[in-house]
């Protein structure tokens, strides 16, 4: 009995040796300090917590009655949508896990969006296709993309699945009711905004009205709209959408660009009780209007689409203002984080439970080490 138990604590010893071994090993390369900080340029931090919602006088008429934008938190927002090239690496890495689970050798749309091909078992970015192009995709797996990352792209079938949104909850009910989960998992280390996150990023500026803070008609920091073609990137010729931030003098008053044109963009948000359709802002590159009353650019102007069998929006991520692999939250991952994660693993201390099942092991370093990378 001692002989075995005395086998088990040694064996237990050696796996755990082996762990802080790829740990240590990873500190060699990022002594200097890498990867996302608060001062990320990819990321813009959205401040100035508590902010109001909008109010009719800020609101076309249609739009009247609509109370929408107040966040009561500091929150990071991507710069820029996801691209095709970006999302193409996680689409190589799921897609032998979406031929498993679906059947299919040949890719829907809901999954490669159009700008990527999938068919018998091999996975490639269109010809002639831009890999800075803006990826446009269902929203299942927009959100499977968003575990991915929330994992620090681990390629295991569970970091596609869960993390941020539970994708065993995707099913219909026999009476056609939907189960999709309604919100994203309170400690996401990446999201999809809400309708508020979006709103606020995109029109809310804390210098009008005399510091008091406002809403501009558009996600432009005016009044005005973007123009096509010109301002803001839509247009019907084949070139369209071109690649992220060609656009760069039309910025929403924290400095994000496309949040008109490009494509339009999935939330999280659920549409009245229907769990099954949320919220698209912005406008896509096929909507070339220009002074239309109802365009969606216009404050409070949205759409909605259906999370299935559909290849409808992009993706722009939404991120804590620190940066999770920034244990000490001084606005820096390096080599500080790194010997905090060590200590914290070998005391058994569950705020490095990455894996969040519980268990200190090698899936909780792999995730820490994609996340010092992502």
């Amino acid at each position: 009995m001692y002989k075995n138990e005395d086998s088990r604590i040694l064996n237990q010893g050696k796996r755990m040796r082996q762990q802080m071994i790829s740990v240590s090993v990873l500190t060699i390369g990022i002594c200097a300090g890498v990867a996302i900080s608060q001062d990320d340029p990819d990321f813009v931090i959205i401040g100035d917590p508590g902010n109001r919602n909008t109010i009719d006088e800020e609101m076309d008429e249609w739009a009247m009655g609509q109370a929408v934008g107040a966040v009561g938190y500091e929150f990071r927002m991507a710069t820029l949508e996801v691209t095709v090239g970006q999302y193409f690496e996680f689409a190589e890495q799921y897609h032998p896990y979406y031929t498993i689970n679906t059947g299919n050798i040949l890719g829907h749309s809901d999954f490669t969006g159009g700008d990527i091909r999938l068919a018998s078992g091999v996975i490639q970015i269109r010809d002639g296709v831009s890999s800075n192009k803006p990826i446009s995709l269902g929203w299942e797996y927009a959100t499977r993309y968003v575990n991915w990352l929330h994992h620090g792209k681990v390629n295991e079938e569970w970091a596609f699945e869960t993390g941020v949104y539970d994708t065993s909850t995707y099913t219909q009910n026999e009476d056609e009711t939907w189960n999709h989960q309604i919100e994203r998992s309170p400690d996401a280390r990446v999201w999809l905004s809400t309708r508020d996150e979006w709103t606020k990023a995109g029109y809310w500026d804390p210098d009008l009205n005399d510091g008091d803070g406002g809403y501009h008609r558009f996600p432009n920091g005016s009044s005005v709209e973007s123009l096509p073609t010109i301002e803001r990137n839509s247009g019907f010729t084949e070139d369209y959408p071109l690649d992220v931030g060609m656009f760069p003098g039309s910025r929403s008053p924290w400095g994000i660009m496309d949040m008109a044109g490009g494509v339009t963009e999935w939330t999280g948000s659920i549409i009245g009780d229907n769990q099954h359709r949320r919220y698209l802002m912005g406008s896509a590159y096929w909507n070339n209007s220009y002074d239309y009353l109802f365009q969606e650019d216009r404050i409070g102007g949205s759409r909605g689409g259906t999370v299935y069998f559909s290849s409808d929006g992009g993706i722009r991520l939404v991120a804590p203002v620190y940066a999770s692999a920034d244990l000490n939250q001084d606005g820096h991952v390096n080599f500080f984080d790194v010997s905090l994660f060590i200590r914290r693993f070998v005391a058994g201390d569950g705020r490095v439970d990455f894996h969040k099942d519980n268990v200190l092991n090698i899936d909780d370093v792999r995730v820490f080490i994609g996340l010092i990378g992502m």
